[in-house]
C-alpha cells in the first residue's frame, strides 16, 4: 500500500512538472464531461461526396505514408519533420473523411479492434501536432480526455476509444469511472470481448508506449501476437538482486484486462520466449512479486 501511494505521488509529480501552465493542470482535475473537446476533424465539407471505398483507400494511404515518412524502425515518430510535411496536411484532410463513415458497419471483432487501434494511434500523433506539443503530452494533462475525432455522427476522445470502446467501458484506470452511460450509442461500437493485447498496440505518443504500428483486420491475431511478443521481450525483466519481476506499469493500470495477477503471469509466460521464459518461470516459482517501471511521458520522438 505504502509503495503504491509513493509511486502515485511520483507519477503526479511528473505531470505537475510537465504541465504547460496552471490552467492546463486545472483541466486535468475536471470530470471528463466538463472538458471542452478538441475535435480535430470537424469540417463537415471534408467528407462530402466521398464513397466508403474511397475513404478506406485514403486511410490506408495515410497509414502507409506515416510508416514510410514519419516512423523509424523502432516505431518512433519524426514530429519535427511531420509539422512541415505534406503528410500532415494529408492527415488533416483524410481525418475529415471519418465523418462519412458509419462505425457500426464494422462487421466483426477483428475489423473493430484493428480500426480503433489504428485510429487511436493516428489521433495521438495528430493531437501532438495540432496542440503544438514539443516534449510531452503531459504539457496538456487533459490530452487524452479532450483530443477527439468525429466518426460518423459520434465524437470519441482518445480516452473514449481506449476505455470506452476497446476496453468495453471498463472503469478508467485513473478515476475508476466508466466513460459511457447505459444508453450511450457508442457502446454499440465495442468488440465482443476485451483483448488484452491492445495494450501492446495502443501508442499514447510517449516513450514508455509500444512502438507505433498499424493493424489489418485480416492479419490482426498474428499482428497482435507479434506486438505482445515484442512488448514482453523488451520491457519485462527479472531483477534477481531485488527478487522482483519488473513490468511496464500498464500491467498494473489495466490488470483486470489480463485477468488480475494470475492472468498477468499467464500472459507473460505465453509471450516470453526461450531463456526469458525459463527465468520468468523460475522467478514465479520463487515467489517474486511484480514491480513496475515508472512511466516515461517524454514524447516518443526520433529527435
Amino acid at each position: 500500500m505504502g509503495d503504491s501511494w509513493i509511486r502515485n505521488i511520483r507519477d503526479a509529480g511528473d505531470i505537475l512538472k510537465r504541465a504547460r501552465n496552471p490552467a492546463e493542470l486545472a483541466k486535468a482535475l475536471m470530470p471528463n464531461q466538463w472538458l471542452t473537446r478538441k475535435i480535430l476533424n470537424d469540417d463537415p465539407a471534408a467528407s462530402s461526396g466521398t464513397s466508403p471505398s474511397e475513404i478506406a483507400e485514403a486511410l490506408r494511404k495515410l497509414r502507409n505514408r506515416l510508416k514510410a515518412e514519419a516512423l523509424d524502425e523502432d516505431g518512433r515518430v519524426d514530429y519535427a519533420q511531420l509539422r512541415t510535411s505534406p503528410t500532415f496536411a494529408e492527415m488533416q484532410t483524410t481525418s475529415g473523411l471519418l465523418q462519412a463513415i458509419d462505425p457500426g458497419d464494422l462487421i466483426d471483432d477483428d475489423a473493430r479492434i484493428a480500426f480503433w487501434i489504428n485510429l487511436y494511434n493516428v489521433l495521438a500523433i495528430h493531437g501532438v501536432l495540432e496542440l503544438g506539443i514539443r516534449e510531452s503530452v503531459m504539457e496538456i494533462p487533459s490530452f487524452f480526455g479532450v483530443v477527439a475525432y468525429r466518426v460518423g455522427d459520434l465524437v470519441l476522445t482518445l480516452d473514449e476509444i481506449e476505455n470506452g470502446v476497446l476496453r468495453r467501458n471498463a472503469p478508467h484506470p485513473a478515476t475508476g469511472a466508466r466513460l459511457f452511460g447505459d444508453d450511450d450509442p457508442r457502446l454499440g461500437l465495442c468488440p465482443s470481448h476485451v483483448d488484452a493485447r491492445i495494450h501492446a498496440a495502443l501508442v499514447c505518443a510517449s516513450t514508455s508506449c509500444p512502438p507505433v504500428a498499424f493493424y489489418a483486420a485480416s492479419q490482426l491475431n498474428d499482428q497482435l501476437d507479434l506486438a505482445a511478443l515484442s512488448y514482453v521481450a523488451s520491457d519485462v525483466e527479472i531483477d534477481d538482486a531485488m527478487r522482483v519481476v519488473r513490468l511496464p506499469i500498464t500491467f498494473r493500470y489495466y490488470q483486470s484486462d489480463f485477468g488480475r495477477i494470475q492472468g498477468v503471469r499467464i500472459f507473460l509466460l505465453k509471450y516470453a520466449q526461450g531463456e526469458h521464459r525459463a527465468t520468468l518461470e523460475a522467478a514465479f516459482a520463487a515467489g517474486y512479486p511484480f514491480d513496475y517501471h515508472r512511466y516515461d511521458w517524454s514524447l516518443n520522438s526520433m529527435t
